[in-house]
């Protein structure tokens, strides 16, 4: 029995492996804001669309933002490892929220997100498909995105050899960002 029982297993996990293969794209507007007030560990949204990704079990958040000077291209800003329950105590007035860990070495944001080339292959790699998120300016839900499992590979692929610092090394005041639980460790 236990030999049938190890011969079923791989397929089991090979299906929710499949079912993890998705990612979000999140259009990250305050950016530079939230990092210099230490408001990290969560993104919130008025809409169910949050809500609706979330239950399809991402692995983790990608974020974006415009360029400055750049309207229609997006440079890829970092990756953020999601999480259940929140990590840091959260004060929003956002009815649907997703949240991220950033405490982990998971959560990273790329050291050099304007070097030649990397705005240019992370716009060719999304407009096409995310071409209504492009053409609304990332306004609103169109700013929200799932990130199926073939464009997460091309965007890890693509971001292997960049340089990453973790999330917490770009935040102004780390002092701002402190854990729920501070014996707790990261997944």
């Amino acid at each position: 029995m236990k030999l049938i029982s190890l011969d079923y297993r791989p397929v089991l996990q090979s299906t929710k492996v499949d079912r993890l293969e998705m990612d979000i794209f999140y259009y990250w507007q305050k950016f530079e804001q939230d990092l210099k007030n230490g408001q990290v560990g969560y993104f919130g949204s008025n809409t169910a669309k949050i809500s609706e990704l979330k239950e399809r079990l991402p692995k983790r958040l990608w974020v974006f933002k415009t360029p400055k000077g750049m309207k229609g291209s997006v440079q890829l800003l970092g990756s953020l490892l999601i999480t259940d329950e929140p990590k840091v105590a959260v004060n929003t007035e956002y009815p649907n929220l997703i949240y991220y860990d950033p405490f982990s070495p998971e959560s990273v944001l790329f050291a050099d997100v304007n070097a030649p080339g990397q705005v240019e292959g992370v716009t060719r790699l999304l407009q096409h498909r995310l071409l209504h998120a492009f053409k609304s300016n990332f306004q609103g839900d169109v700013g929200l995105q799932a990130l199926e499992s073939n464009v997460v590979r091309e965007l890890e692929a693509m971001s292997a050899d960049w340089d990453k610092v973790q999330l917490l090394e770009r935040v102004k005041d780390r002092n701002k960002v402190q854990p729920i639980n501070p014996f707790a460790r990261s997944r």
